[in-house]
């Protein structure tokens, strides 16, 4: 019999727990098999909701979703009991049930937890054999994602489609009806499951809620009783003279906070954590969890619970470990009373009720499997899905994904001939690239001209504005990281008089050719108030996540032109070296309290400045214009000629240009290897610069990173002799000309 859609996604869990019950020795593999040949199917895996795309109350407890994200803080892995045994009340009947992929575990009717109290000299217990570990990774949307991204995602997703909706809507009724008429008695609190706004109509109201019943509690006897009720807003209201409002709102520990949407999720993995890493995109199909009361259960990951007590003498909150307590069946209760001050909360308060996760805004997802994403380009053809996330040798991972972007790179040919009509299907792989040629040097020049109108009709800083794109490190031997770029592009003109800044407006065209980006304004005031570097609170167990962690092959660029004098305090001084860092050896020490963590980057920064930047570079560049105050209203009007929807087309194959050409493979033939040495030991007798007698090694180096930046925008995997003399001139010109 055919597995529903209702079955495998409304209801995976009921799939999981057939699947051991009929073979329980074969249960990872057969949940692996299972799920991996739906996955498979580019049909049915559309068909599975992106928590990216889609509202989160539009989706139901325990279904399957999806999550795009990035990993950015990582628990200990705990233990938890894989399997249960249960016992019928009546009949004695003993029952085996997993407890996988579920944050609580559920007992049928008539039947109660096992446990065998007899136990034998050298026995183990059999609970013991049943644990297993799990790890949990807190993980956020991916970073910086660009407006054309998304959409480009939410169109692809079946999940809004009519049949879905129907579904969905049929679900969510009862549920709705039923929170309305909870709202609407009496003393009664509604749990909460979204963002909430806790509403109140009068002032100086102290209130107790019961963490686990959420029954309110009667106050003092010198105060009289106030109805509490919780209430759903998509905004806070404004605070009134009879109307107080408190906006409970989590801090999600985006890197990029102030220009970041979306949610957080806590992923529970049951497999091998060390195949995950800190800022690795990753996506992820598991279980969602949504449970509401879960907010208020004792952690998994703590060993106590906290209680918030309010002075109301200081108007303070007082943190204090939470007092267990038996009752007389001698089960613990985790109830903590909270006393809640509507007219202050103090800052250190905000801080602990922030800290916490609760699933109505941060939800569980238990992983069933997951892939690296290797790019977030919405627009690649290749199933990622076959780059499985798992731990193997370093060779093979590398030559899958080799292999994904040779495959992805023929297609792109294979449509760049398509749509000059010529179609042939019996073209081998090996001959693609002479039929289209001459049609991704055509491509390459639309994508030159677009970025000389960008930059002010600059071609030269638009073939370095086009390698930097391109550019990425590709090796790292000892203290030499090769393949950085990091370009400063100065003589930005100041704008006119109420006119909008250059760095503005050219962001606003950048960001609509790449998959992640996001600008830094470096002024004095943000660099001594911006959290730049990530930090471990260690009386939360959190990292606290700072504006560079961010994944690899992430845009960050920097506006420099609104740096003005001023003092760098302590924090902007421990800023400004983390950017030198980034810059010189693309790495970035994490603050662990105690200690240091370095963490190698791959990250690629413009730089835009008036003058020289302040930030070492690899490579700077003149901006060669004859303005004197920059028009944007003229700009953005030529600009909307080469980027508007109207040449989606061409966007899209630009797009794609960008992020498969970054990873061809590229080598240096013998012949060639002999040919450079040659030419540079010419080069070092003549001087390229006044009063430069030689170039320096990194000076060499750079050469070699333009060749081969040349070599693969011209959609070439081997360096020759054309690309070589390009890149000396290049060179040449941007040394002689372009410095000063």
């Amino acid at each position: 019999m055919p597995v529903l859609f209702e079955d495998w996604i409304k209801n995976p869990l009921s799939i999981i727990n057939n699947l051991y019950e009929n073979d329980a020795q074969n249960f990872d593999a057969q949940v692996e098999e299972f799920f991996k040949s739906k996955l498979l199917s580019e049909k049915d895996y559309s068909l599975i909701p992106c928590i990216n795309e889609v509202p989160i109350h539009n989706l139901s407890p325990n279904s399957l979703v999806r999550f795009r994200c990035m990993i950015q803080d990582s628990f200990d892995p705990v233990y938890y009991t894989s399997v249960h045994r249960l016992k019928h009340k009546t009949t004695g009947e003993i029952r085996y049930m997993t407890a996988k992929y579920k944050e609580t575990f559920e007992i049928p009717n008539d039947y109660e937890i096992y446990e065998d109290t007899v136990s034998r000299p050298g026995e183990k217990n059999p609970e013991h054999e049943n644990l297993q570990q799990r790890t949990t990774f807190y993980c956020v949307p991916v970073p910086g994602e660009a407006e054309w991204v998304k959409n480009m995602y939410k169109s692809k997703s079946c999940f809004m489609c009519g049949e879905m909706n129907d579904l969905n809507i049929r679900e969510k009724r009862p549920i709705e009806n039923l929170e309305l008429m909870e709202t609407n008695q009496e003393k009664q609190v509604q749990v909460p499951t979204q963002d909430v706004t806790i509403v109140c109509q009068e002032k100086n109201v102290n209130y107790t809620i019961c963490k686990v019943c959420y029954k309110s509690q009667k106050p003092g006897s010198s105060e009289e009783s106030k109805t509490v009720t919780y209430e759903k807003k998509t905004k806070t209201e404004e605070v009134t003279e009879n109307n107080v409002n408190i906006h409970v709102n989590l801090q999600n520990n985006f890197p990029l906070a102030k220009n970041e949407t979306g949610k957080a999720c806590l992923v529970k993995t049951y497999d091998d954590a060390d195949k995950y890493k800190i800022n690795d995109l990753i996506e992820f199909v598991g279980v969602l969890i949504q449970d509401p009361s879960l907010a208020y259960q004792r952690d998994e990951h703590r060993t106590d619970t906290l209680e918030v007590e309010h002075d109301k003498k200081t108007q303070e909150f007082k943190i204090h470990k939470e007092k267990t307590v038996e009752d007389e069946n001698h089960h613990l209760c985790k109830c903590s009373e909270m006393d809640i001050s509507i007219t202050k909360v103090t800052e250190y308060s905000k801080k602990y009720i922030l800290s916490e996760y609760p699933p109505s805004l941060v939800p569980r997802i238990h992983c069933i499997t997951s892939f690296n994403l290797l790019s977030n380009n919405p627009l690649l053809k290749g199933d990622q899905k076959l780059i499985q996330n798992e731990k193997t040798e370093t060779e093979k991972n590398d030559a899958k994904k080799s292999n994904f972007w040779n495959m992805e790179y023929n297609d792109l040919l294979r449509d760049l001939l398509r749509e000059n009509n010529i179609i042939n299907q019996n073209i081998d792989d090996s001959q693609l690239f002479d039929q289209a040629q001459i049609y991704l040097n055509k491509l390459r020049n639309e994508i030159i001209l677009m970025f000389q109108e960008m930059l002010l009709g600059d071609a030269l800083a638009a073939e370095y504005l086009l390698m930097y794109l391109l550019s990425s490190v590709f090796m790292r031997k000892d203290v030499t990281v090769l393949g950085k770029f990091c370009l400063n592009i100065s003589n930005i003109p100041s704008a006119k008089e109420n006119g909008k800044a250059f760095s503005d407006c050219f962001y606003s065209a950048f960001n609509k050719l790449v998959t992640m980006s996001h600008m830094f304004k470096l002024s004095i005031d943000n660099m001594n108030i911006s959290n730049l570097i990530p930090n471990k609170d260690y009386s939360k167990e959190k990292l606290i996540s700072g504006m560079l962690q961010l994944p690899e092959l992430f845009h960050l660029v920097i506006d420099e032109t609104v740096l003005n004098a001023g003092e760098l305090k302590q924090k902007g001084l421990i800023n400004l070296n983390a950017l030198k860092e980034i810059v010189n050896w693309q790495k970035l020490n994490y603050d662990f309290g105690f200690h240091q963590q370095e963490f190698n980057t791959n990250l690629r920064l413009l730089i835009l400045s008036e003058t020289k930047s302040i930030l070492t570079n690899d490579v700077h560049l003149k901006l060669n214009h004859e303005l004197a105050k920059f028009d944007s209203e003229s700009y953005e009007k030529v600009l909307n000629e080469f980027i508007n929807e109207s040449k989606s087309n061409l966007l899209n194959y630009i797009r794609k240009y960008l992020s498969i050409l970054t990873h061809l493979d590229y080598k240096l033939s013998n012949s060639m290897q002999q040919l450079v040495e040659n030419d540079i030991v010419q080069i070092r007798q003549t001087p390229l610069v006044k009063n430069k007698d030689k170039m320096s090694f990194e000076d060499f180096h750079l050469l070699l990173v333009v060749a081969r930046l040349q070599t693969i925008s011209y959609g070439k995997t081997e360096l020759g002799i054309a690309e070589w003399n390009r890149a000396k001139s290049l060179e040449m010109e941007r040394l002689r000309n372009r410095l000063n």
